[in-house]
């Protein structure tokens, strides 16, 4: 046999095993704890809960000076959560489907101090502010005849029963945790809402009493848009834990009618700005496959 022939026998040979080789290890390949099936669990999260373009529509209305009554409040932080329960599956090892009902809790705290005078008329004769008491018959709590500040704190509480639905992406990073990461449509129906108000530490309800309550200030239905990443790390095959961060963010507008028809908007806004619900936080969940991991 001629050298040639012998070193194109040598190279087919050569590339038949290695084709054979990797086709062996391509069947072969480590997925660690990836894996298809039906399972189910419960969850749990603490959220930063936010409103975000929410004016104060009002709650500024006792301040004698009118750029004041249509000054933007200060964000403080606001405790929110969920729990509720999650059903999915996994049709490849790296590819799957969630559902999570849940019930969940959160708003906006403001918190600020604005200029008075406040629930104040002034008085041409002798050129000085008097309490208002036509308009405000308990202007005593509230009044300031000259331009100090008022502490000035609102408080608005939701609660939702929420129906979020995922994608899900999965790849493993060891022997027994994947990575994760969801994104899907979320939708909301309010079950409670509430709002207080406080000027100079006294509550506030409106001129007149005449507040419009937080049920009507606010939309039943909220639509948006949730992703979540984390890591599942397995006890067993058929049973892991998951921690990863829950955020949301609304894409309907979350006002109703009533705050729309007011009439004015915030001094840094021309236009009409839509509020929208926004969350993140810290999740934890136990989950269990119907079936064992097979081998």
């Amino acid at each position: 046999m001629s050298k040639i022939k012998l070193t194109l026998v040598v190279i087919a040979t050569f590339l038949a095993m290695t084709a054979s080789a990797r086709s062996k290890m391509k069947k072969y390949t480590y997925d660690g704890m990836l894996r298809k099936g039906f399972y189910m669990g419960v969850s749990g999260s603490f959220n930063n809960s936010w409103i975000l373009n929410q004016n104060n529509y009002n709650t500024l209305d006792l301040f004698y000076v009118p750029i004041v009554r249509q000054s933007e409040m200060n964000y403080v932080f606001t405790p929110g959560g969920n729990v509720g329960a999650n059903f999915g599956y996994n049709f490849k090892n790296k590819w799957g489907v969630e559902f999570e009902p849940s019930f969940s809790w959160g708003g906006q705290i403001y918190d600020d101090a604005f200029s008075g005078p406040v629930a104040a008329v002034y008085d041409k004769p002798t050129r000085t502010f008097k309490p208002d008491y036509v308009n405000v018959p308990n202007a005593d709590f509230y009044f300031r005849d000259d331009y100090s500040y008022v502490n000035v704190r609102r408080v608005i509480k939701f609660n939702y029963i929420n129906f979020p639905i995922y994608a899900k992406f999965q790849t493993h990073i060891g022997d027994v945790a994947n990575f994760y990461l969801m994104l899907g449509p979320q939708f909301n129906y309010r079950t409670f809402a509430s709002e207080y108000v406080e000027v100079n530490h006294h509550e506030w309800d409106g001129l007149n009493g005449d507040r419009i309550p937080a049920d009507q200030k606010f939309q039943k239905v909220d639509v948006g848009l949730s992703l979540k990443p984390g890591v599942d790390v397995y006890a067993k095959d058929w049973m892991y834990f998951s921690l990863g961060l829950n955020t949301y963010i609304g894409l309907t507008d979350l006002n109703g009618s009533s705050l729309k028809d007011l009439g004015w908007f915030s001094k840094n806004d021309v236009d009409y700005q839509k509020s929208r619900n926004f969350y993140l936080g810290l999740q934890l969940g136990m989950h269990f496959f119907l079936t064992p991991k097979p081998y």
